[in-house]
């Protein structure tokens, strides 16, 4: 007997190998990857910006002012400076001979900038979706003038010249990030998207939750059928992930926070109709039995003898799953559920990780301020 247990174990210990080294190979499980350079490269570059949110940016303005120049010049015609632009303006011969160099001015533009002098062409043959090619570059004196010596390329004479844009950058003082003010936005949307679907699914769920207690419904063939079809339904949806919900509701009614209530409403009613269902069963039988003994009907017994003892623990299930939805919605913001989760989406797909990281930590903010505030609540109605 001993001997057959060990082989047993032994048989059982193989088989267990034998599963754990086919589900290795079968999710291709390679830890190389986690060490190879490139890609430990650029994870810590991911990393870095995630950890160093765009929380103030500074102020940036640009001035752009444009003007044709005709590469060669017609016969007989005799270059002379040109004025171009309102404001800020440019001093330019209209046309010249590939090879040589012209002499641009400007005036009028911001004092001490960055400016950058560059070709634009226009869609043709050879450059069938257009293009652009660096001039020059300089910086505006005190009174937002420059001038710049600027080389007639072969490439201008075979596109019969091109638009000189001259532009003028700076930076300003430091303000509040774009991305921060349009994070917080989303963030007060999330919240409240998280409030409205808890708020929806209470309603739906506790009055299924007295139907899935088998102390209440499960009397006799009919209760006992109306049990039992209850908790098979909430088992069923429960089942479906709230990011699949929201991917249909997505489609049916569009992307948007509608999209995001209606996923977590339905999520949140199978799962506090679960919990509800479950502090329906504990209560204590004495209150019912007495009312009962009274001759009170159905709905007096619930009215007197069960809602006084369900309302405390419902209140800090609906605190908990209000907290527990914020933290869903952005998830469920990935497939269109509105709020800061698609916002988040958006930002990691154009791989701009320093405004992803701004959203990153304001959820992480958000969260943990939420799970202290529902804690108290829930200490403070016990």
């Amino acid at each position: 007997m001993h001997r057959y247990r060990t082989w047993l174990r032994i048989i059982g210990i193989l088989l267990a190998i034998g599963i754990y080294a086919w589900s290795w190979r079968v999710v291709g499980i390679d830890p190389r990857k986690l060490v190879e350079p490139q890609a430990a490269q650029r994870a810590r570059e991911i990393f870095t910006a995630f950890l160093t949110p765009e929380i103030l940016v500074p102020e940036r303005g640009t001035q752009r002012v444009e003007a044709a120049v005709r590469v060669p010049c017609e016969s007989g015609n005799t270059p002379r400076i040109i004025e171009v632009g309102e404001g800020p303006q440019l001093f330019l011969p209209p046309c010249a001979a590939p090879g040589t160099k012209i002499q641009i001015r400007g005036e009028g533009f911001r004092p001490h900038s960055e400016l950058l002098v560059r070709w634009i062409f226009a869609p043709s043959p050879q450059l069938p979706l257009g293009g652009e090619l660096l001039a020059g570059r300089t910086r505006t004196d005190a009174a937002g003038r420059f001038e710049l010596e600027v080389e007639i390329r072969p490439l201008l004479a075979q596109e019969g010249g091109a638009r000189l844009q001259a532009e003028a950058r700076w930076e300003g003082r430091w303000q509040i990030s774009p991305a921060l003010i349009r994070t917080l936005e989303l963030m007060v949307q999330t919240i409240f998207l998280a409030l409205m679907a808890t708020t929806l699914a209470t309603g739906v769920a506790a009055p299924l939750s007295f139907l899935a207690a088998r102390n209440i419904t499960a009397r006799g063939p009919v209760g006992v059928a109306i049990y039992y079809a209850v908790r098979t339904a909430f088992n069923v949806v429960r089942s479906i992930e709230p990011l699949v919900v929201a991917a249909v509701f997505a489609t049916w009614v569009g992307f948007g926070p509608f999209a995001g209530v209606l996923a977590l409403t339905v999520a949140t009613v199978v799962n506090l109709g679960k919990l509800f269902s479950e502090v329906i069963e504990t209560i204590d039988p004495g209150p019912v039995e007495a009312l009962t003994a009274t001759g009170a009907n159905a709905l007096q017994v619930i009215r007197y003898a069960v809602i006084p003892q369900i309302t405390l623990p419902f209140l800090a299930f609906i605190i908990y799953h209000w907290d527990i939805n914020i933290r869903i919605s952005t998830v469920v913001g990935f497939v269109g559920g509105g709020g800061i989760g698609y916002q988040l989406k958006l930002w990691i797909d154009q791989t701009d990780y320093h405004k992803a990281g701004t959203a990153v930590w304001a959820v992480v903010a958000v969260v943990s301020a939420m799970d202290y505030v529902s804690a108290r609540l829930r200490e403070a109605i016990r």
